[in-house]
Order: C-alpha cells, then structure tokens, then sequence
C-alpha cells in the first residue's frame, strides 16, 4: 500500500488535489485524524487493506475494510467503504478522520454506544490510502488505472462506473453500513429484491408504521440461492444467515431466519454481543433441501413476539431484510418477494 501511495502521488494526476497514508491499528477505537483538510462539497476516495483480528486463537476470524472502515469528518455523517474502496462528498469542512468500528454506533456522527475497552483484544490493523480531489474524479481514476493495475484503483472505478441502486424506499440500516448486496428485480411481474453477498453483510430497511394486535401476520415469499453457513448460526464465530425482520417502536427486532442446521422453532438471542440485547432470532426454515424454489412463509407476529422476547408488541417501524456472509467469509444469495403486513383491520403490502 506504501507503493501504490507513492505511485499516485508520483503520478502528477491534475485531478488529484493531495493524497495521504494512514495506518490504523485494530486495537485503537476510532477516531484518527488524516492529515488532509477538506471543504465542504468536496470528494474523497478511500483505498484500503488489511485485517482485523477478532480472536488470537483463531486465524479465521476476522474482519476487512468493508466490515471496520469508516470515514467522516468531525460533526459530519460517518461514511463507510465497501469491501475495499469508497468515495463520499464531504458534508463539511475540517479534518478527514478514519475509524475502525467495532461494536455499535451511538448515532450517525460515529460516536461509539459500546464501550472503547473492547478494542483492546482486536489485533492486526488496515492500511489506508486517502485521495483528496480537486474536480472528475472518474477520470482522475481512469488515468490512475493506466499507471497502475492494482485491483483497488479498478474496484473504486467500478463503484463509479457501476453503482448498485438501492432498491426504492428502501435504506441501509445505518449501524451496520452501507453496501451494494441488494438490488431490485422482477420475478413473473411481481417486484423482488435479490441478496447477493460474498464476504460482506448488510440489512436493507424500510420504514413503516403498522400497529400489532393478536391477529396480526406478516406474509413474505422468499428463495434461498446459496446459504452462508453450514454450522449453527447461534454460536457468534458462524453467524452467518438469512433473514426477514420486523423491528419495534422500542428499538428491538425479530428476525426470521432459514438456518441450515438449528431446529424449526428454535429461538436465541443474537450472539454477537452489541447485538444480544436488541435482536431475537427465530428460526423458521432447517437446511438447503428446498433451495432454488420460492417459497411463502405466514407468521402471527403478536405470538411469535410474545413467546420469543417476551413482550407484548404495539407496533412495527420497519421490516428489515438481512444477509450476513462475513463470518466464514461465504456466500448468501437469496431473492424476496411479497413480504406483507396484515390484521384484522387493514393491509400494508410493504414490497
């Protein structure tokens, strides 16, 4: 990465405004500040590498930019990479500062809700190089690809070139990140969205208002394409899945999961442990025996709710979508139709 930044930086691009490489060690809670000042309106681009170590007993787990990197500039919306590169606009002026996130954010300006001191058993670290430009960044990319053929630069273009649409109505749930894994498409003219994550992790949300009583159902059809584990996903090191969720006007969600190997019926709370408090998992398909056919799932969430997390609901303010692939580093592909809300009073078709 020091090559490559000294590349750039030789390179005399008229595009490129200055450049700077920052070392971030796994072990120290965000924020660092980068040497590069930034006016607001102005664009940055992000190039990175490395790994986080979760476990010094475990080499397998681990996570890379796309799961730790995030960038902001103080006061201002934090931003993160996907999978290796990201180019933002500043929202205003000051200091570019880099973060490795672990754990959960507080609020959209990146303060940490968890506490800093789980920091100290992470090891390893990321290197990043940051591109502060002065104007057409796609050609500043393009004449960049030409000097040096390193995938980041090519991936950054992509991004540019290609941008994944966030399917409409939808948003990326802010704590976990923003990714390109979902997208909308078609299936016999009825409106899908398709998951397709390799190493990498998002929740799409959609914002709703929907008040539960004890007939209350929510209805989705969904078809599993490639499952992430084949280990049991309540234990933290394979919890990697496939879900539809509901989330609540007390900030808790359920999540129904496909495992491939817990038991219909099976309920947990997450075990990663920002999470424990907030997520409930409730397993409603076992195994890969019906992959590649659409399937349609009906729950009375009043029930479900009660038995699992032991509160009586009120009301729904979001349905979720979630595919995590990061722990084994696999694959989840999946495709979801039709998900509704229904009671005794009305309908809320919510895709």
């Amino acid at each position: 990465m020091r090559q490559l930044a000294k590349t750039i930086k030789d390179s005399s691009i008229p595009e490129i405004q200055r450049i700077s490489y920052v070392s971030l060690a796994g072990n120290e809670p965000p924020w660092q500040r980068s040497d590069l000042q930034i006016r607001a309106g102005e664009t940055y681009t992000l190039l990175a590498a490395g790994k986080i170590q979760w476990s010094s007993r475990d080499p397998s787990l681990y996570g890379g930019p796309g799961f730790h990197l995030w960038s902001r500039i103080p006061g201002g919306q934090i931003n993160n990479v996907i999978r290796n590169t990201g180019t933002f606009v500043a929202d205003r002026t000051g200091s570019i500062e880099l973060g490795i996130y672990f754990g959960m954010w507080a609020n959209a300006e990146g303060d940490l809700q968890t506490e800093s001191s789980n920091y100290r058993t992470l090891g390893g670290g990321l290197e990043v190089i940051v591109i502060l430009w002065k104007d057409n960044v796609m050609d500043g990319l393009k004449k960049l690809a030409t000097i040096d053929n390193s995938s980041l630069l090519g991936e950054a273009l992509a991004q540019l070139q290609y941008p994944v649409t966030i399917p409409l109505g939808w948003e990326y749930l802010k704590d976990t990140g923003v990714s390109d894994i979902y997208s909308s498409s078609a299936q016999d003219n009825n409106k899908c969205i398709t998951l397709n994550a390799t190493d990498d992790q998002g929740i799409l949300r959609k914002p709703i208002e929907f008040n539960v009583s004890p007939s209350t159902q929510l209805q989705w059809d969904w078809k599993l394409l490639e499952h992430p584990s084949h280990n049991r996903e309540d234990e933290a090191k394979y919890h990697d899945y496939i879900s539809v969720a509901a989330e609540f006007d007390n900030g808790r969600d359920l999540t129904w999961i496909w495992s491939s190997q817990l038991d219909i019926d099976h309920y947990f709370d997450c075990p990663i442990k920002s999470w424990s408090d907030r997520e409930t998992h409730y397993v409603i398909r076992k195994g890969v025996e019906q992959k590649d056919e659409w399937l349609s799932e009906s729950r009375n969430l009043y029930t479900d709710v009660s038995k699992s997390m032991k509160f009586t609901p009120h009301k729904v303010t979001a349905i979720w979508l979630i595919g995590v692939a990061t722990f084994q580093h696999a694959s989840a592909r999946a495709e979801f139709s039709n998900i509704k809300l229904s009671n005794e009073n009305e309908t809320l078709q919510v895709l």
